[in-house]
């Protein structure tokens, strides 16, 4: 297994080293195995959750606390998509089948939610924007019949 120290990480996550020790520190992000020495050590599947919360941060545009919140969403998902097929009984089965799409659900729920804000926040800049380019045109047009 392959191991990477944070200066490897940061580099490829485009995080700073501060940031994703503040990340363990809130508990955004697990702290990471470390070596005798007590450097950490992180592996390709951390640099990849780091990736996850840098999408989730940056392109949905989550708070900290959202963070937390859907990224529990996603880890409980897949722990019990792990234990999953560990089962034998169908009724357990279909319960674990069951909370895995809730939990889907309460994440897609977040998605809607954030989009509609963002949705929201659009037509309010269109509708200043039109505002301001008819403003433009009257403007235009009073200034050129005056100098008429």
């Amino acid at each position: 297994m392959d191991e990477y120290k944070i200066d490897d990480v940061a580099r490829e996550c485009g995080l700073t080293k501060r940031t994703i020790r503040y990340y363990e520190e809130i508990g955004v992000f697990p702290t990471p195995e470390r070596s005798e020495g007590g450097t950490r050590l992180y592996t390709r599947e951390d640099i990849e959750y780091l990736k996850k919360i840098v999408n989730a941060k940056e392109i949905l545009g989550f708070s900290l606390q959202e963070l937390v919140s859907y990224l529990s969403v996603s880890d409980a998902y897949k722990l019990h998509h792990q234990t999953y097929h560990d089962m034998t009984s169908r009724a357990h089965r279909r319960q674990q089948l069951t909370h895995m799409s809730e939990m889907l659900e309460e994440q897609l729920q977040m998605l809607r939610t954030k989009v509609e804000k963002m949705r929201l926040m659009q037509q309010e800049l269109e509708q200043t924007q039109t505002r301001l380019d008819d403003f433009i045109r009257k403007f235009d047009e009073e200034t050129d019949s005056q100098e008429s």
